[in-house]
């Protein structure tokens, strides 16, 4: 067995190990490999004890030609400070210090000096953030181009607004893979469109005046739109006050009728439907064949209020045909319209 032995030092030729506070743990090495301890530093010296591999020392000084004297269990002495490794302590609240370390042997302005060196380990790389889930649902404005006060809902359907929003929605925005049916009475009742795409601005049938609606999943593979058909008949009509029209035929009273001008009194007025004709007054805008032929027909009258100019009324005729007339105005009591009937 070893006994340490400490040899008396004369002045120093070097300079003392500086280390930082940070660092102060380090000041011990390691052999890297059986390693023999001399009495100068260099190999000219005569060897007085050998280290064993991964034997520790405390190292003391270093000369510029990076021998360094060291204290041991045994006879101390120099040893070159390539064959010394650092010895990884304990890091301040736990963890390990010294694993990306090594030692370093420098020479400065302020001398020789064998160093602790640590490298910052490479930080982990952020990771990747979740993508934005896609959320089905229909989110309703107060006001225009999605502004203001608004509510979003999912699949699922409202019989009754609240009174925050009750008649007062004026833009619809959809999000994921739904529509949206809104209706200007309670129980999906009254004047209804169906929403497909984000509405900035509700028409002004629907613009504060939604009281119902209902959100749904839209079809994944959507049927294609049948071929638009021949017309069948087209023209402009003018319907006189107890007058009906048969809008196969493009003719103003007669058998066939499909719509009567009914005139109870002089203030009330409203356009029935005939002979089993049917009426789809929608969101008033102009849907053309194949809105019409998706649009649902009722055998209920129309109030002349609310066959304002310009409005467009889908018909589906009493021979089974789909029309479409629009309100061009009126000359007094007279109701004047331009319309299209389609081949079945």
């Amino acid at each position: 067995m070893k006994q340490r032995q400490h040899l008396t030092r004369g002045i120093a030729v070097g300079v003392i190990l500086a280390l930082s506070a940070p660092a102060a743990l380090a000041t011990e090495a390691a052999a890297r490999v059986d390693l023999n301890v001399r009495t100068g530093p260099g190999t000219s010296f005569g060897v007085v004890d050998t280290l064993d591999a991964g034997e520790r020392v405390e190292v003391v000084e270093c000369q510029p030609n990076a021998w360094c004297y060291v204290d041991h269990a045994g006879p101390n002495g120099w040893v070159s400070s390539t064959y010394l490794r650092n010895i990884p302590a304990p890091a301040p609240g736990g963890g390990a210090l010294g694993s990306n370390c090594k030692l370093q042997f420098t020479v400065g302005p302020d001398g020789p000096k064998l160093a602790v060196v640590c490298e910052e380990p490479e930080p982990e790389p952020a990771p990747e953030p979740d993508p934005t889930p896609v959320v089905d649902r229909a989110c309703f404005f107060r006001e225009a181009n999605y502004r203001g006060a608004h509510f979003c809902f999912g699949i699922g359907n409202l019989n009754r607004l609240s009174a925050t929003y009750n008649d007062k929605i004026s833009s619809i925005s959809l999000e994921g893979a739904v529509r949206a049916r809104v209706c200007t009475d309670r129980g999906h009742e009254g004047t209804c469109r169906t929403i497909t795409s984000d509405t900035p601005m509700l028409g002004r049938l629907l613009n504060d005046r939604i009281s119902s609606l209902r959100v749904f999943m839209a079809d994944p593979m959507p049927e294609p739109t049948p071929p638009r058909p021949s017309t069948h008949s087209t023209g402009r009509l003018d319907i006189a006050s107890s007058y009906t029209a048969d809008l196969d035929r493009g003719l103003v009273a007669g058998g066939g009728a499909d719509i009567w001008h009914h005139a109870i009194n002089a203030a009330v007025r409203r356009l029935e439907p005939q002979n089993g004709a049917k009426l789809a007054l929608g969101d008033g805008s102009n849907r053309g064949y194949a809105g019409c032929l998706d649009a649902d027909f009722s055998s209920a009258s129309l109030p002349f209020a609310s066959l304002t100019e310009g409005t467009y009324v889908c018909v589906k005729t009493s021979a089974g045909r789909i029309s479409q007339f629009r309100v061009n105005g009126y000359s007094g009591t007279t109701l004047r319209i331009g319309y299209t009937t389609w081949s079945n």
